[in-house]
């Protein structure tokens, strides 16, 4: 008997995560956590978000604790809209974080064999999402300023479904787009007419610069644009918002619907509480400056302690500092070395659409404390500077 026959096409493509058998490796305390995506938990606004959810309980619990429009609670979304002056709040939705922005847009637009164009690297999250509906990729190489604009027109003529983009501090690279790329990038989306899914978890943690229009600022009616409260108050809330084109909001309401019919509705009230005083831009400043000072002390690390043959920039944002090694160093293969070693970071070649990159890896700044950033980057280029010698064989 083999009950499995019966999954559905779609259930056959689906594939665990190809970081997560990486984090599970490296999921110990005594591990130097460079390796994972996730926000310090000492910035976690717990109190507050504990004083409003009891305010909650004690004064609208008969509301908060019933289901809710399947768009979401007006006051959070009119905050959303407050934030981005050109929108209302019936151009938004209210999402269980920015992750379902991925699945609904894959319901909404993914055929099987349609061509997906992204970035390369890009997020391995939404690789597995969109694989799932059958997407095939279009990889864009990138430099510092995001997706190079002849590769990124050439794949614009392969009569792509949708475009998935990153523009602020992108996963796994840490790079911003300028605006001239995201210009660029606008203007191709109206000139073949094609859909760009804009991902956003990082905008508000910028530490240098100004702040740069977001893609559906520049092109409104091509882009449906996904932000999160997971980077700025917590992973755990699940919570995040969409911001859609009129033309697209009734389908994604019905795809929102068929999900998970809303977003948690006591949670929702519980943010627009929150949110309503200057809260948010107390934590926002508090981000930045844990974060900041947390890439000054890697950037420094790695200036001091990689082989000279790494290249990796600074990031002006974000939580993410990317490295490239010779290519004949596999950092997938010296991944468990470095475990052995007790410091822990992301293998590149799970954020390749074509599985290359196997010389690149991804390092997270903010789980790790001022010793352990010293120590773990110390260590880890004592075992890269040994594998430049010692050449790998590529996966």
């Amino acid at each position: 008997m083999n009950l499995e026959r019966h999954f559905s096409d779609r259930a056959q493509r689906m594939q665990p995560l190809a970081i997560r058998d990486a984090l599970r490796s490296a999921s110990r305390p005594d591990i130097i956590p460079f390796i994972a995506g996730q926000p310090a938990p000492d910035l976690f606004p717990a109190k507050a978000i504990g004083y409003q959810a009891s305010q909650i309980l004690e004064t609208k619990s008969a509301a908060a604790l019933q289901y809710g429009d399947s768009q979401g609670y007006a006051p959070l979304r009119q905050w959303v809209a407050n934030r981005y002056p050109q929108t209302s709040p019936e151009q938004i939705l209210t999402i269980s974080g920015s992750q379902q922005a991925l699945d609904l847009t894959a319901k909404l637009f993914v055929n099987p064999n349609d061509k997906v164009i992204v970035a390369a690297p890009t997020y391995a999250g939404a690789l597995s999402t969109y694989q799932i509906y059958g997407a095939e990729y279009l990889p864009v190489p990138c430099d510092g300023e995001g997706m190079l604009p002849g590769p990124l027109e050439a794949a614009m003529q392969q009569n792509p479904r949708l475009v998935y983009a990153i523009p602020n501090f992108m996963n796994p690279t840490g790079v911003c787009m300028s605006l001239a790329r995201r210009q660029h990038l606008a203007a191709l989306a109206q000139q073949y007419d094609v859909v760009i899914v804009e991902d956003d978890p990082y905008g508000e943690l910028r530490f240098e610069g100004e702040r740069l229009p977001n893609l559906f600022e520049l092109a409104p009616n091509h882009v449906l644009y996904a932000g999160s409260f997971s980077k700025i108050l917590a992973p755990g809330l699940r919570m995040g918002w969409m911001i859609a084109p009129a033309w697209a909001k009734e389908k994604l309401m019905i795809a929102k619907q068929t999900a998970d019919l809303q977003s948690p509705t006591y949670l929702q009230y519980v943010l627009a509480e929150l949110l309503e005083d200057d809260f948010i831009e107390q934590q926002f400043a508090r981000l930045r400056d844990y974060y900041r000072k947390r890439r000054d002390l890697m950037m420094a690390a790695l200036t001091r302690e990689f082989p000279s043959e790494a290249a990796f920039a600074c990031p002006t944002g974000g939580m993410f500092i990317w490295c490239e090694l010779p290519a004949h160093v596999n950092a997938t293969e010296l991944l468990p070395q470095a475990i052995e070693r007790k410091v822990a970071y992301m293998p590149g070649a799970a954020f390749f659409s074509d599985g290359s990159g196997h010389h690149t890896l991804r390092l997270s700044y903010t789980l790790a404390d001022e010793a352990q950033i010293n120590q773990g980057i110390k260590i880890l280029g004592e075992l890269f500077k040994e594998a430049i010698i010692r050449p790998y064989t590529l996966l």
